[in-house]
């Protein structure tokens, strides 16, 4: 379920600006931001167990708190590992919160991007990609996924080694996503048995720049006078 987007070079040209010129220029700006694209992450990549509702039915929100990187304050997309049993094409919701305390604790941050999708096959401890609108955090923001789950459902894959303190868990009949501070189950993993790292990440590019622009006008340039 991975989000592709289209290439730059199918709509770099403007009029008046010859194919080849525009060509450097898709390069240039190519080559810039895939050597910039980050990745917010605080798993290793290999899972151990899954968790959900043991004895009711509920949404479930699960999720990292991370601290946005200079340079890498745009999201654009939130990654998941899911538990080999969730069945197929099952709603999910990826959720973007910024923390205005910057506090490590995402009760009272505000839901500032949303991205939806369905659940896909999968190898275990692999990751399905939900694209969301590109949206600017700063300081401490938090994302996660949001799923309505039957009791002994276990979508969230948890990785044990190397705990952050980082990861959260909320429960609700219909958790209010506007305040996750009212949900009647709340916990930060590192205060249960099950203390570990969730398997959600986040992807991020950085802002245009100054540098980006200047190395394309260079391009122009070099062009125009050959």
């Amino acid at each position: 379920m991975r989000i592709f987007r289209r290439s730059i070079l199918n709509s770099i040209a403007p009029a008046g600006i010859p194919l080849r010129a525009a060509a450097v220029v898709a390069l240039v700006t190519l080559g810039l931001s895939s050597a910039s694209a980050f990745e917010y992450a605080i798993d290793d990549g290999s899972g151990n167990y899954t968790i959900g509702p043991s004895q009711f039915d509920a949404e479930m929100l699960w999720g990292n708190y991370f601290d946005a990187e200079p340079g890498q304050e745009i999201i654009t997309s939130i990654s998941v590992s899911f538990a080999g049993s969730v069945p197929l094409d099952r709603p999910v919701s990826v959720l973007l919160f910024e923390d205005p305390t910057d506090d490590l604790d995402p009760t009272d941050a505000a839901l500032v991007a949303q991205g939806l999708g369905l659940t896909a096959a999968a190898p275990v401890n692999s990751f399905l990609e939900f694209d969301i609108p590109d949206t600017q955090v700063d300081g401490g923001f938090f994302v996660g996924v949001l799923m309505d789950l039957a009791q002994h459902d276990t979508p969230a894959r948890m990785d044990p080694q190397n705990p952050q303190g980082r990861s959260w868990l909320f429960f609700d009949g219909d958790i209010d996503l506007d305040d996750l501070g009212t949900a009647p189950v709340i916990y930060n993993m590192a205060n249960t048995p099950f203390n570990g790292n969730w398997m959600v990440r986040a992807q991020s590019v950085p802002e245009p720049s100054a540098i980006i622009y200047g190395s394309i006008l260079v391009a122009l340039l070099s062009w125009r006078r050959s």
